[in-house]
């Protein structure tokens, strides 16, 4: 089933000479895990922003064609507040994302609930279950604000989960984090894609999309460049460095050793394959 569709999309902004999207045409499935790549001022953002309805609703510009069908919406006809039913996003920096509101980490993501008028009696069985399901029920009474960073951008994603949107974005989720911290989101979101909900996350770490993504989309000057799957996209070195992003070590460790004939499958783009690749090569 198909949730997002974007139809010969082009958008302006009124600052810039040329379309920060031009003809996007492209389908995202419902449960697909979606990686966006591509360097800064790509289109990413844009793309993002139009499956919110940031764009065309709150962004200066203007559409100059095409349209974007958000589950069975016009994001042209619907208001932002229809469409944040349905999609909901986590930003970079875990600390702007919290409100403030509560003094604790469940009374922060009730916040939410709140504003959208659900009784009380179905507030306090979301939020219960939401914060199990990302590990900070124990934590529950906690300051948002007296958690590690990892533990605030989940703070994050709970008060986003809480709203039941089908479709999550986020934009360099953990952009601040550690590597322990990026790990606990990363593996959190998959859950979260393994349990039915579609993931459209922007990121440069690339060994993050190869170990969890199921698919990758390329932008570049506005224009999808190439839409594959993380083998496809990760592998291609040439690809990647004719659109500014660098190339993982293991791929390129790959590349040096099949120039000298020594690899002979696929080229990795995983610690994993690297390593079983690297044994057979040793033999």
């Amino acid at each position: 089933m198909t949730v997002i569709e974007f139809k010969d999309f082009k958008w302006h902004y009124f600052e810039r000479e040329e379309h920060d999207l031009q003809g996007v045409n492209l389908k995202i499935k419902k449960g697909e895990f979606v990686g966006l790549l591509g360097p800064s001022g790509s289109g990413k953002t844009a793309f993002c922003y139009s499956i919110m309805g940031v764009v065309p609703h709150l962004s200066q510009g203007r559409v100059k064609g095409g349209k974007v069908i958000i589950d069975g919406l016009d994001t042209q006809d619907s208001s932002i507040g229809e469409l944040s039913s349905r999609v909901g996003i986590i930003m970079q920096s875990p600390k702007s994302q919290l409100t403030g509101a509560g003094l604790t980490i469940e009374e922060e993501v009730a916040f939410g609930l709140e504003n959208t008028g659900v009784p009380r009696s179905e507030m306090g069985k979301r939020i219960k279950s939401v914060l199990k399901r990302v590990g900070l029920y124990e934590l529950r009474k906690r300051s948002p604000f007296e958690v590690s960073g990892g533990q605030m951008q989940k703070v994050g994603i709970a008060s986003v989960l809480v709203l039941e949107p089908k479709i999550l974005i986020l934009d360099e989720p953990t952009g601040y984090l550690d590597p322990g911290g990026t790990e606990a989101v990363f593996s959190l979101v998959k859950k979260l894609n393994n349990q039915g909900k579609t993931i459209i996350i922007v990121t440069h770490k690339l060994e993050y999309l190869a170990r969890y993504a199921d698919r990758i989309i390329l932008f570049n000057n506005g224009r999808v460049v190439r839409d594959g799957s993380p083998q496809e996209i990760l592998s291609d070195t040439k690809l990647l460095k004719r659109n500014k992003i660098d190339p993982l070590p293991v791929t390129l460790l790959g590349e040096a050793l099949k120039k000298k004939r020594k690899w002979k499958q696929e080229l990795p783009i995983t610690v994993k394959e690297a390593v079983e690749g690297l044994r057979k090569v040793v033999k």
